[in-house]
């Protein structure tokens, strides 16, 4: 588990939006739903977040994590001043899976160690401002990743041990391999008779855990790997087919179409005239 785990997180690639610290005495957002991960530490004041029936206290000290496209409310009843430091994110392997979603992350957590997290986000924020004789890039990359890697730590210390946690290996070795491997022939019975599980255990326990189906997920990989080879020019529309295990290139050809709205060559085309172009 704990090499798959690793394999699957070197995988991952964390994109960091936009952040900042707020200090406010009214906070009225309603109704807010984001297409990447939301992680707001609150430094000092109150405030209240509603996700669906549900509605937390926040106090100084707390972490508000917001998954992608979830709608929530984030605001104040009274007028103290707050501050907070947040940050909007994705955090997704090959384009197609929300890492995050693997955590099962709580909306409300503490932070154990607050002084050195703020110490951190501050490291961050000055990473992304001043400039020097090596390329900041790097160590904005490095920081953000600390944040995150503070963050997850502390949200799944305090996280009840997951009742099926068994049964969640073997998914995550279930992706792993999906992700080292995405032209491998995939199905649900096969996966079913080597798993001595039922097909709609298998379907629905994967989506749980990460988002979407097995066959949806594989789907999705080789689409983004086949954007790739398409923008490279090195493989044939052919070879690039066979690359991906499609046995015919008409089906390629229709699944390419149906998830990115032209056909394999006219994207290679397009890719290629923009390139040109710019």
């Amino acid at each position: 588990m704990d090499e798959q785990l690793d394999f699957l997180l070197k995988s991952a690639e964390l994109n960091v939006v936009e952040f900042n610290t707020d200090r406010r005495k009214e906070m009225k957002t309603f109704g807010r739903t984001l297409p990447y991960c939301i992680m707001s530490y609150h430094k000092e004041g109150n405030a209240k977040l509603r996700v669906g029936s549900e509605t937390f206290s926040i106090e100084p000290g707390t972490v508000v994590y917001i998954p992608a496209h979830l709608e929530h409310d984030h605001y104040k009843d009274s007028q103290e001043e707050t501050v907070f430091l947040w940050w909007h994110f994705t955090y997704e392997i090959a384009g197609v899976m929300d890492v995050m979603k693997m955590f099962q992350i709580p909306f409300t957590f503490k932070l154990l160690d607050r002084e050195h997290f703020e110490q951190v986000f501050l490291q961050f924020k000055q990473s992304t401002s001043t400039s020097g004789f090596l390329p900041r890039s790097v160590l904005k990359k490095a920081k953000a990743l600390e944040l995150l890697y503070i963050l997850l730590d502390n949200a799944l210390s305090q996280k009840q041990e997951d009742p099926d946690h068994l049964s969640s290996k073997t998914f995550v070795g279930i992706l792993a391999r999906m992700i080292q491997q995405p032209e491998n022939p995939l199905s649900l019975q096969d996966l079913a008779e080597s798993m001595h599980m039922h097909p709609t255990y298998i379907c629905n326990r994967f989506k749980e855990l990460f988002g979407k189906s097995p066959m949806q997920m594989q789907r999705e990989m080789r689409i983004q790997r086949a954007k790739a080879l398409l923008q490279s020019g090195v493989l044939s529309v052919t070879e690039i087919s066979n690359a991906l295990g499609f046995s015919e290139i008409q089906n390629f050809s229709r699944l390419f179409k149906s998830y990115v709205g032209v056909s394999p060559k006219q994207y290679r085309d397009l890719q290629k005239k923009w390139r040109d172009n710019g």
